[in-house]
C-alpha cells in the first residue's frame, strides 16, 4: 500500500471540509450527490470523511453542482496567494442563508452600494512619474453653507499636487462657513457611511438634508437621539434638525 504525502492529506482534508461545508449551507445528503450526479456512494463518502479526493470530472461536477469554483474547494486548484476569495465567499453565504429576510435585504443593498462606488471610485494617477501631481475624479460639490444638490452627474476630473489618501469618492468645497478648516473649492475625499452608528461625536461628515448636501461638523445630543450640523465659520448658524427632517449621512471627511 503506497503512503500518500503530507500535501496530499492535506488536500483530501481541505475537500472533506469545504464539501461538508456545502452540503450543510445548502441542505443536502450524501444520498442527493449519488442520485444527482451519478457518483458512486462510497466514492462519496470517501470525499465527506476525507479519506479520497475526487477525479477532475468528479470534481467539476461537484463545483458546477454547487455553483462554486474548483479552486473554492480543492487546494489542487488554488491560487497561490489568492487571499483566500473562495472562503471568504463560502463564509458569506454562509452567514447570509441565517439572516431573516430582512436583514438579507439589508445585505443586498451593501453590496449594490460597495459596488456603485467601486465602479465610480476615485481614478487617481499620476501626471509625471517624476513629480508629485495627480488627476483625481471629483464627483461634484457640497456646501459649506447653505446646502446644494449633489449627484452623480456633476463628475470632474481635477489635479491635485499631493497623493490623495485612500477615499471612496472626493468632493469639492462650495462656500466659507468651515474656514479655516476647509476652504471654499478645496478638495476633499470622504469615506463612504452605511449606518449612522459609524459615526462619531465631532467628526466631519457630508450630510444630506431635505435634498441638499453639506460638509459639517456633526454633535449629538441626549445619546445620540438629536443632532446638530455645525459650522466652523461663526457668521453661521447651527442646523438643528427637526425629526421631520429628511437627513442622512453619507459619508465622512478624512482628515
Amino acid at each position: 500500500m503506497v503512503k500518500s504525502s503530507p500535501q496530499s492529506d492535506k488536500n483530501k482534508l481541505y475537500f472533506s471540509s469545504k464539501l461538508n461545508e456545502l452540503l450543510h449551507l445548502n441542505n443536502k445528503k450524501q444520498i442527493d450527490l449519488h442520485r444527482d450526479l451519478n457518483i458512486p456512494k462510497s466514492t462519496i463518502t470517501g470525499y465527506v470523511k476525507g479519506t479520497s479526493l475526487p477525479t477532475m470530472g468528479n470534481l467539476q461536477k461537484i463545483a458546477d453542482y454547487f455553483n462554486v469554483l474548483k479552486s473554492d474547494i480543492d487546494l489542487r486548484f488554488k491560487i497561490a496567494n489568492d487571499n483566500n476569495e473562495g472562503g471568504l465567499k463560502l463564509s458569506l453565504l454562509a452567514k447570509y442563508k441565517k439572516l431573516n429576510t430582512e436583514n438579507k435585504k439589508k445585505v443586498v443593498d451593501y453590496a449594490d452600494n460597495r459596488l456603485k462606488d467601486q465602479m465610480r471610485q476615485s481614478k487617481i494617477h499620476p501626471i509625471n512619474e517624476n513629480d508629485n501631481t495627480h488627476y483625481v475624479d471629483v464627483l461634484g460639490s457640497v456646501s459649506a453653507g447653505t446646502g446644494e444638490w449633489l449627484t452623480d452627474e456633476q463628475h470632474e476630473e481635477v489635479m491635485v499636487n499631493n497623493v490623495p489618501p485612500a477615499h471612496d469618492f472626493a468632493l469639492r468645497v462650495n462656500g466659507d462657513s468651515m474656514t479655516p478648516t476647509f476652504s471654499d473649492g478645496q478638495i476633499i475625499y470622504v469615506n463612504k457611511i452605511y449606518d449612522t452608528e459609524e459615526v462619531r461625536n465631532n467628526q466631519f461628515v457630508i450630510a444630506e438634508l431635505n435634498g441638499d448636501s453639506y460638509v459639517k461638523k456633526i454633535v449629538f445630543d441626549d445619546n445620540r437621539k438629536n443632532c446638530r450640523l455645525i459650522s466652523l465659520n461663526k457668521k453661521y448658524a447651527d442646523i438643528k434638525l427637526k425629526k421631520s427632517a429628511d437627513f442622512k449621512i453619507v459619508g465622512v471627511v478624512i482628515i
